[in-house]
């Protein structure tokens, strides 16, 4: 999870076919040194469920106006698929169990070090210090939201660890708690933040030793959110537009106060393990503890409601804002924290459901809500996904689609009767419908950094259903799990070069070195000949080489894969001369009305 993190989140498909083969590798490494048991039936659907609609991503290709993306959305779906398999047969062992929700944990640390150390140490970590950009903690994943949220399932596992683990565990998930809760704030991500209150108040309701999970959340957790309220005190630190100076002495100063209140994280972890073991208070206690902090928690909320004018203001104030931009980048970021904005949603999910209407049985086809979006979009604002998982998988797959979707990620909860028994559960299931809300305002699904840790959790409720039976998994049956594993490994090892080449070509192109983005652009061709994009890639190079006979004939290859990409009829015209050209350009402003480049073509000819 943290090699993924790494690398932009895992966004880009140059990093899925690799990801893919590892977690196989895994899988095949796994039945060959081990005596496994048989898979539960809800371990198996999951991994069927997310297999199929990987597998009806690659049949909307029939469908879609090119294949380029049904064929990349089945290969991050084959991925999944993988991280779930991969998973289940880990967790035939059962002390692998704590140990996968513990790396979810560590990775999710991993990650938050990195990206604070940015913020700690301006123009020493992470790339130049600009005081004039966006200044949302974002890197290593590349998008604030993204790392809010894995800060926030990081948070919510740690919370189970901290609450129920050995003193060590719980030492380490104390201090985890000072990075991880920082890190979160200075995303200052809206969404990640209020799913990590409902995620919390679903652990605290699913967890049978729920007054212990509150005590040591308030004890455990107080270092960090002290960390928070003196980090936003700190101007260069959550607002854009100080001197460098003034950001690193502001960073190192936090950075001194983060490393004391680690140290006092686990202090207090050791004190409530040593006070836990010697004074037992009356389960009266815990459920007063309980009751306190629920009635705390709706006074507040309710006193918030009432000095923001009453219910009907405030829904009337959310109303209205929905569709305005949130606060700017400039100033304090902390006034982010309390818009209603919705940051364009509204506009992309307006675009999604005309998809609906125009698709409703088989939908666009998968990846289609991008050309949509370019076609109709209201503002000059580039967007690929609808921000919404559950509207975009009906706009782009339909009705299959999405009950493929609902079935499968609904599968984890029917284990929740027996999973409840594993002292975990609680936080494997608050971070799991953490991560599911956010996903239906976000684009989660496109991110595996995020995804596969929910993938995870759920991994891990379902493997508690498995039935305790000798090992399964012996002779033929190992040389049948191994033989459905080799093909997959192929499919991802061709999405790998075929991908990565792709990924050189553009390199190259930015490079200034058409000749090597020509060849990779063919290579790319040759392990994806059905890819609009590396025909598209390959003509790019040629005009830059100065040959728009090849780069013609190139697109013309692409718009046979794919007739409805503007990007390939602006080529075309850059190409062309005359009528065709004109022909050329009125295509691609037909299909992206609003787009910049295109504007700037027809200036430039106009003048």
């Amino acid at each position: 999870m943290a090699g993924l993190g790494a690398v932009d989140g895992g966004y880009f498909p140059g990093d899925w076919g690799l990801a893919t083969i590892a977690l196989l590798l895994v899988a095949a490494t796994t039945v060959l040194v081990a005596d496994l048991a048989r898979p539960g039936r809800l371990e198996l659907a999951f991994v069927a469920g997310l297999a199929a609609l990987a597998t009806w991503a690659a049949l909307s290709t029939a469908w879609s106006p090119g294949a380029t993306a049904p064929v990349l959305e089945a290969e991050r779906g084959l991925l999944y698929a993988a991280a779930a398999a991969a998973a289940a047969l880990l967790l035939s062992f059962r002390d692998a169990l704590p140990a996968i929700l513990g790396g979810v944990v560590a990775g999710a640390v991993a990650v938050s070090t990195y990206a604070l150390a940015t913020r700690l140490y301006p123009g020493r970590v992470g790339g130049a210090y600009d005081p004039s950009s966006g200044y949302q903690l974002a890197e290593p994943l590349g998008y604030w939201n993204a790392l809010g949220l894995l800060a926030a399932l990081g948070i919510l596992l740690a919370a189970g660890f901290a609450s129920h683990g050995r003193l060590v565990t719980r030492v380490l998930a104390a201090t985890s708690f000072v990075v991880l809760l920082p890190t979160l704030f200075f995303t200052f991500s809206r969404g990640a933040l209020a799913v990590l209150i409902v995620g919390a108040a679903v652990q605290v309701a699913a967890d049978p030793r729920r007054a212990r999970l509150v005590a040591s959340g308030l004890i455990l957790g107080a270092p960090a959110a002290l960390g928070v309220a003196l980090a936003s005190r700190y101007h260069a630190l959550t607002a854009a537009g100080d001197s460098l100076t003034t950001a690193q002495r502001e960073g190192r100063e936090l950075a001194a106060i983060l490393v004391v209140l680690a140290a006092v994280a686990a202090a207090a972890a050791l004190a409530l393990h040593v006070a836990e073991r010697r004074v037992r208070l009356p389960a009266r206690a815990g459920t007063v503890l309980v009751a306190a902090v629920a009635v705390a928690a709706v006074l507040a909320g309710a006193g918030a409601v009432a000095a923001a004018g009453g219910p009907a203001d405030v829904i009337d104030r959310v109303a209205d804002s929905f569709g305005e931009a949130p606060a700017a980048g400039e100033g304090d970021l902390q006034r982010r924290l309390l818009s209603t904005s919705g940051n364009g949603r509204g506009d992309y999910w307006r675009v999604a459901l005309g998809m609906v209407a125009d698709e409703p049985l088989l939908g666009g086809g998968a990846g289609s809500f991008e050309a949509h979006w370019l076609r109709e979009r209201p503002v000059a604002f580039h967007a690929r996904d609808a921000h919404n998982l559950y509207l975009e998988t009906l706009a782009e797959l339909g009705p299959v689609g999405l009950v493929l979707l609902l079935a499968t990620l609904a599968i984890p909860f029917a284990a929740l009767p027996v999973a409840r028994r594993f002292r975990y559960a609680p936080a494997a299931v608050a971070a799991l419908v953490a991560y599911l809300l956010h996903a239906g305002v976000d684009w989660d699904w496109e991110m595996p950094a995020i995804t596969i840790p929910a993938i995870f959790c759920a991994a891990v409720l379902l493997a508690l259903t498995r039935p305790d039976e000798p090992p399964w998994l012996t002779g033929r049956r190992r040389a049948a799990t191994l033989a459905l594993l080799a093909p997959l490994a192929a499919v991802g090892l061709v999405a790998h070069v075929g991908n990565r080449a792709a990924a050189e070509s553009i390199a190259a192109s930015g490079a200034a070195d058409p000749e090597r983005g020509r060849e990779a652009a063919r290579r790319a061709a040759t392990w994806a000949p059905w890819s609009e994009e590396a025909w598209q890639l390959r003509a790019e190079a040629e005009l830059a080489l100065g040959d728009d006979a090849a780069a013609r004939r190139s697109l013309a290859e692409a718009l046979e894969r794919n007739p409805e990409s503007w990007s390939i009829w602006l080529d075309l015209a850059l190409a062309s001369e005359g009528e065709a050209r004109e022909r050329a350009l009125a295509r691609a402003a037909a299909l992206n009305p609003l787009s910049p480049e295109v504007r700037e073509f027809e200036q430039i000819l106009n003048d």
